[in-house]
């Protein structure tokens, strides 16, 4: 079993909302050990299962607004509205506390910076850096994770 998941979320029909996607793809690529990646359009309480079953979770996402990659620490909090189909790393983090019993030691959420969402779209330029920013990101957040549970 991987010690980390990194899921990687937006749809790949809308620009920059893909950035996530493509970097889960790209981190797949590194065949890093102890690392298994998810790709999925939006996040959902389903999700909630395969989060206890890893020390870590890395989610990565596009980022409106923003110029640079950022890594943030994520903490349990219930969704407002939890019959919903769509939820949040929080809200997921929280749903597999109270439903499972378990949750990950540690979880971070990846933001990519993204400058447009046109339907039919590719990446921007502004995505492709962010996107090869996030891979080198989340493969020192593996690297140092693995360095620790080493020594």
């Amino acid at each position: 079993m991987a010690d980390t998941l990194v899921i990687g979320y937006g749809s790949d029909l809308r620009g920059d909302d893909a950035a996530g996607r493509h970097v889960v793809r790209r981190v797949a690529d590194l065949g890093l050990s102890g690392v298994a990646t998810l790709e999925v359009h939006q996040l959902t309480p389903e999700l909630a299962t395969a989060l206890g079953s890893h020390r870590r979770v890395v989610f990565v996402d596009a980022a409106a607004g923003v110029d640079e990659v950022a890594a943030v620490a994520v903490s349990a909090a219930p969704e407002p509205s939890p019959g919903t189909h769509h939820a949040t790393p929080a809200g997921l983090l929280a749903l597999a506390r109270s439903a499972l019993g378990a949750e990950p030691g540690e979880a971070v959420l990846v933001t990519v910076p993204a400058a447009g969402f046109d339907l039919g779209a590719g990446l921007s330029p502004l995505a492709r850096r962010g996107v090869a920013r996030a891979t080198e990101v989340i493969a020192g957040i593996a690297g140092a994770a693995a360095t620790r549970e080493a020594g």
